[in-house]
């Protein structure tokens, strides 16, 4: 009877162990780059909160991101939850690659629409269609030495165009040049578009590159190179040594700068500091990041969602943030005390609240490539900006 009891209680037991077996959902993650190498700190907390889903992370390099993906799609072999960058939702999401996600958004209890960054929330719409989750995010903002700022008789950070303009003028009289700039990257230029009201497109969709606005925005721009504020050709230079030595003692970037600049010229600690963008008739800056997706040929929908819901929400961006360095999209994290003493940090956060991505068509990335084209024509005198901004609307006429 004993043996026939302990029979009984080993099957029981073996039952049990087939039953939360069979019950037990895995899901494929892909993320991209460093992502793939810090993440399994979040795995392991997600798979703690939900037993029963068991995460499998693939690290795909940015490098053959791209193909990875029209190779998954082209073979039905997708993960259930991919990394993807902002300006390739335009490009997958209409095709039907990825499930559509306002029902999920909606009945959550976790997080929502108007708890993210207004700008970055936009990237995951496409066509009027929810297909991602911020997850995070990165935008632009000035970087500048408050020590020779404050020589020319500034004690502060220039605060709209003419400042600029003047202080990067008196920089570069003391010094090489006042500014540093791209004559060749849309993410420099798109801010002073939209600082200035501009846009690419108009509200009937019809091209707007030729509006007084745009075209004064190339024209300031075009000018800084003009008056020699900014260099024209800085290809192969070391801006951590040039902002240093003070010959280019101010220009755009993102956060990632602010740790790579201490570590790199550690001499200039206490010089320089980051503020918000100058403004014209906003502070526009450019919005950039990551956003996770679930392919549509996912089994595990429901799995798949908690794991992107669980990645935004607030308390787990703030973890996401202390791994890896990037920056929160739920606004909710930013109120976190843990922000308090990051001075320069919360400068971003301050910036996220007006900042933009470009526009979230398939048509875009070559778009971006003939803007930046024609912005060069512009800077190196080629084109007149309003000759550049004629071309260039025609190019995209040819496009669209």
């Amino acid at each position: 009877m004993k043996n026939l009891l302990g029979v009984i209680l080993i099957l029981g037991i073996l039952l049990s162990f087939s039953l939360v077996t069979l019950a037990a959902e895995e899901i494929t993650v892909w993320a991209m780059g460093a992502e793939a190498q810090k993440i399994g700190e979040m795995v392991a907390s997600f798979e703690e909160k939900y037993p029963d889903i068991g995460v499998t992370v693939q690290a795909i390099p940015w490098s053959n991101a791209h193909d990875k993906l029209i190779t998954a799609i082209a073979g039905g072999t997708g993960p259930d939850v991919a990394q993807l960058g902002t300006t390739w939702m335009a490009e997958f999401a209409p095709i039907g690659v990825f499930a559509e996600l306002s029902r999920y958004l909606e009945h959550s209890t976790l997080i929502s629409r108007e708890q993210f960054f207004s700008g970055s929330y936009a990237t995951n719409v496409v066509d009027g269609h929810l297909f991602g989750i911020p997850w995070y995010v990165d935008t632009r903002v000035l970087f500048y030495r408050t020590d020779l700022v404050a020589e020319i008789g500034y004690h502060h950070p220039p605060k709209n165009w003419e400042q600029l303009r003047e202080i990067a003028g008196q920089l570069a009289q003391k010094g090489e040049y006042g500014l540093a700039l791209s004559t060749n990257n849309y993410q420099e230029f798109l801010p002073f578009v939209w600082q200035n009201g501009g846009r690419i497109f108009d509200q009937n969709g019809k091209i707007a590159v030729t509006e007084p606005a745009f075209v004064e925005a190339l024209e300031f721009y075009v000018q800084l190179f003009k008056d020699g504020v900014a260099p024209l050709d800085a290809q192969g230079t070391d801006l951590f040594q040039e902002f240093a030595a003070g010959r280019m003692p101010m220009y755009f970037s993102g956060p990632w700068m602010i740790n790579l600049t201490r570590e790199q010229v550690p001499e200039i600690d206490g010089k320089w500091s980051v503020a918000l963008m100058p403004e014209k008739k906003t502070r526009t800056s450019f919005i950039g990041g990551c956003n996770l997706v679930i392919f549509n040929s996912s089994k595990q929908k429901e799995a798949a969602w908690k794991f992107v819901e669980f990645m935004g929400e607030a308390k787990n961006q703030l973890t996401w943030y202390k791994i890896s360095g990037s920056l929160p999209t739920n606004r909710h994290t930013w109120e976190e005390p843990y922000f308090d003493d990051l001075a320069m940090v919360k400068v971003f956060g301050r910036q996220l609240e007006d900042a933009k991505a470009p526009l979230n068509i398939p048509q875009w990335a070559q778009i971006e490539y003939l803007l930046q084209q024609r912005l060069q024509e512009a800077c190196y005198g080629k084109k007149s900006p309003l000759e550049a901004m004629e071309a260039l609307a025609q190019d995209i006429e040819g496009i669209m």
